[in-house]
């Protein structure tokens, strides 16, 4: 589509959270440190990879759990393969995460999908 000069074109944009007793439970950096946890196997690495400390991102999951009523990983002591210590440990995410992680994702698509079909043109501003 064609824009005229001086028209200004307008989109829409959003946060979306996840909330339990109005309390946020998950948002897009909690999607994005459940993802890295489920891919790497490990805490310490998902927070390397997102540029985040192991304090922060293991606090987060505590604020998670402690809003959920549930954990949403299993540890293992000893280390995972990628790590000095490599002694069979690492971290999983439990199956309330991963569906929790699934729908958020999904409705981040939908939203997504429906708001990027809709766009709003002003046009030229009238002086007097």
């Amino acid at each position: 589509m064609r824009r005229i000069r001086g028209e200004r074109s307008l989109s829409y944009g959003f946060r979306l959270y996840l909330n339990a007793d109005r309390e946020r439970v998950l948002g897009k950096g909690g999607a994005l440190i459940l993802e890295a946890i489920d891919e790497h196997g490990s805490i310490s690495l998902a927070a390397e990879e997102l540029g985040m400390s192991y304090k922060f991102v293991w606090d987060y999951l505590g604020r998670m759990k402690q809003r959920l009523g549930r954990p949403l990983i299993t540890t293992r002591r000893g280390g995972t393969l990628h790590t000095k210590r490599r002694g069979g440990g690492g971290t999983t995410l439990t199956p309330v995460a991963r569906r929790l992680l699934k729908d958020f994702k999904t409705t981040e698509t939908l939203v997504r999908r429906t708001l990027s079909a809709r766009r709003l043109r002003l046009g030229q501003k009238r002086t007097l």
